[in-house]
């Protein structure tokens, strides 16, 4: 018997490296590889039939609330896409929240299509792996809506962990687990902190132009595809250091930046410098840029995050192990 309401989550993710390597124009001409991990944040998804008694066919709810009669009337360009791929046409009742706000560089986006496919696989009754839930959200984001973005966030949240992955020039994708059982991974994620510069942005804006630049950004990405295993290795050599890490993210984040004059802000810099009196090992600002969440690596979190809460928000993030799931059917 087919379900006739759907919960399901999907984590959001950290990059520490390789951001831009897994867009076409770069992968397609030669490999592509981030090092990422999903966090112990999620998207979450409610999909619910619809009664005939209600006067709309689709009620979509998320900062807005639509009532809709088609599919083709859906103002929210995931769900309309995502109807269209799995080809659903009956009445729904589609709600979504997150733990964190949109916009922040988490990939949020990548994780509620990822969420919602597979809720709607679910009414379906059909069963699907993480890799063709990965793959079926980037066809909705990239083929048919054309969004600017690369192919990380969703295979991020699709199969959770921290892992490098791999974005083959034949479109194929490798998932390289890098496993916490190296005491470094347990250390760097112990040291970790994510501090909210209150500033929300579409990545799309940004993304656009790193696109519109791809001619001389090719080298800066190649520069930036050094670092991922620069950084994969220091990770499993015999004595990995934090110090080193913390250094090859930094580095990752000063090669970003000359990608777009639009990833940094007057008021992302001031922050940056504010948060650099700080005693770290590194950092960066998560996602596309001009806003989100800098990731900060720290050599005492715990005093820090003390002063750090005295005037932002922030919270020290976990790797979540499962990716998109079935919370519940009924």
């Amino acid at each position: 018997m087919l379900p006739r309401s759907v919960l399901t989550i999907a984590p959001l993710r950290i990059s520490l490296v390789g951001g831009g390597t897994d867009f076409y124009s770069y992968y397609s001409k030669s490999s592509g590889a981030v090092i990422a991990s999903a966090i112990d944040k999620y998207v979450y998804v409610h999909i619910k039939k619809h009664d005939p008694l209600f006067q709309e066919k689709y009620r979509i709810s998320y900062s807005e609330v639509e009532h809709c009669q088609s599919r083709s009337e859906i103002k929210n360009d995931i769900v309309r896409a995502s109807l269209e791929l799995l080809d659903i046409d009956i009445p729904l009742q589609i709600s979504t929240s997150a733990d964190l706000p949109a916009n922040s560089g988490l990939g949020s986006s990548s994780s509620f299509a990822v969420a919602l496919i597979l809720g709607l696989h679910e009414l379906k009754g059909e069963r699907v792996g993480a890799a063709q839930l990965a793959e079926e959200a980037c066809k909705v984001e990239i083929d048919i809506l054309g969004s600017p973005i690369g192919k990380q966030d969703q295979y991020a949240s699709a199969f959770g962990g921290f892992n490098l992955i791999e974005f083959a020039s034949d479109e194929t994708v490798r998932i390289e687990p890098i496993s916490t059982k190296h005491r470094i991974v347990r250390d760097l994620f112990s040291s970790t902190s994510l501090i909210w510069t209150e500033q929300s942005r579409r990545a799309n804006t940004v993304l656009q132009d790193q696109e519109n630049r791809f001619t001389e950004n090719r080298m800066i990405l190649d520069e930036l595809m050094t670092l991922v295993y620069l950084l994969r290795d220091e990770i499993r050599c015999k004595t990995p250091s934090l110090v080193r890490i913390g250094f090859l993210i930094s580095e990752g984040w000063e090669i970003k930046k000359r990608l777009s004059p639009l990833i940094l802000t007057d008021e992302i810099s001031e922050m940056f410098y504010h948060v650099n009196q700080l005693d770290l090992h590194g950092g960066k600002l998560l996602g596309a840029g001009a806003g989100g969440f800098i990731l900060s690596i720290h050599k005492n979190l715990n005093q820090d995050l003390s002063m750090i809460s005295s005037k932002w928000a922030a919270f020290q993030p976990n790797i979540d192990y499962q990716g998109a799931r079935i919370l519940s059917t009924s």
